[in-house]
């Protein structure tokens, strides 16, 4: 089927979910309308886009039949849309594939935050069969599933201490640096602080019992242990090796510099040295890549800064603010209630921002994505 002038529709992975087990359902009116989903968003010259974000989610049940049910539907699907590198035969891309294609487009040239984002969709988004876009066997996702199941956990952790601040990292280089670190006794004590800090964040903000939070808080701790340095460093000493390890370059770090502004580059470069191999380029090149114009970094920093607190935190937050990215390269990306909140919010602070994303829409139930773009006059962020 032709589509004259298609559009890119990303449901949320709670829509793809409802969707893709209705197809299966007993109640012959939500199987059927499951399964005519797809015609119907055809016809509004709508093609929906998966992601590795999405099937991480799909397949990170308990029910190992469902979830393999759940891939062999996406299989049959005629129509779907995802990002991949044309030179890549397999593989969902997820957000390290648009900093990827994003840092390429900068190194060709772009240099404004939608030139950047128009290159780097060039370069990623694929339309094909739903077999081409997750493979047509099922045995990889079967094989795989374990570990996607792990890697959620693992986001579990990064959502839960997320908030968690252990120093005061508005500070700058030289005033910390006339500091000294603790000797071993007090490194103990401050560490057995550090533990029930952590402890009492993982019950009041996880998702788990008290048990498993202070399963959490351990994981942490131990995390945090292996970042002590070696007696005799002095404290600019620490900061200056830690923060070189990471990509930041010995004279960025002046003694003016805060250590907020300066950890962010170090994320930002450890991003960089992570999608250098997808780039056909050396993590040297990258590395005078500012951030300021990417389309993810803009949208993720005015998420941070605007969006409404969490009270409990999930993993699953974390892929939503993956998730969120795709505002800046489809036409319409559907999201949960609390992220449709702040991009409301990002909008009334940042309304400059309208002119990098597509619409943002809710809606209760997977048949209201047909709904998608029927009036192209109508606010960023609506509801169905």
């Amino acid at each position: 089927m032709l589509l004259a002038k298609p559009k890119i529709v990303a449901p949320d992975s709670s829509h793809w979910a409802k969707w893709l087990d209705a197809a299966f359902s007993k109640n012959a009116d939500r199987r059927l309308a499951a399964r005519a989903l797809h015609d119907r968003l055809l016809e509004q010259d709508c093609i929906p886009f998966l992601s590795w974000h999405h099937v991480e989610e799909l397949v990170s049940i308990g029910n190992a039949s469902r979830a393999s049910a759940r891939v062999e539907f996406l299989q049959s699907l005629p129509l779907l849309a995802w990002f991949r590198f044309s030179h890549e035969n397999a593989g969902l891309g997820s957000i390290v594939d648009i900093l990827a294609a994003e840092a390429i487009a900068v190194s060709e040239g772009c240099q404004e935050a939608n030139a950047i984002r128009e290159h780097a969709r060039s370069l990623l988004l694929q339309i094909g069969l739903g077999s081409e876009a997750v493979g047509s066997e099922i045995w990889p996702w079967t094989v795989a599933r374990p570990e996607i199941l792990k890697s959620r956990s693992n986001l579990d952790l990064v959502a839960t201490f997320s908030d968690l601040r252990l120093f005061d990292s508005q500070r700058t280089v030289g005033d910390v640096s006339q500091g000294r670190l603790n000797s071993p006794e007090e490194m103990a004590t401050q560490f057995h602080r550090i533990k029930a800090v952590a402890i009492a964040e993982a019950k009041a903000h996880s998702v788990v019992g008290l048990d498993c939070a202070i399963e959490m808080a351990n994981e942490f701790i131990s995390k945090v242990e292996e970042l002590i340095p070696q007696q005799g460093t002095t404290v600019r000493e620490f900061i200056v090796t830690t923060l070189v390890e990471h990509g930041v370059d010995a004279e960025e770090i002046t003694d003016d510099s805060v250590l907020a502004d300066l950890i962010a580059l170090a994320t930002f470069r450890t991003q960089l040295r992570i999608v250098a191999r997808k780039t056909g380029r050396q993590f040297d090149a990258l590395k005078r890549i500012s951030m300021s114009h990417l389309p993810s970094r803009i949208l993720g920093r005015a998420l941070k800064e605007h969006a409404q607190p969490r009270g409990k935190r999930r993993g699953s937050d974390v892929t939503d603010g993956y998730l969120a990215v795709l505002s800046a390269y489809v036409d319409v990306v559907y999201v949960d209630k609390r992220t449709w909140e702040d991009f409301r919010r990002v909008l009334v602070k940042e309304p400059a921002l309208r002119d990098l994303i597509g619409k943002i829409r809710k809606a209760a139930d997977f048949p209201d994505l047909v709904r998608a773009v029927d009036n192209q006059s109508e606010l960023c962020v609506t509801e169905v």
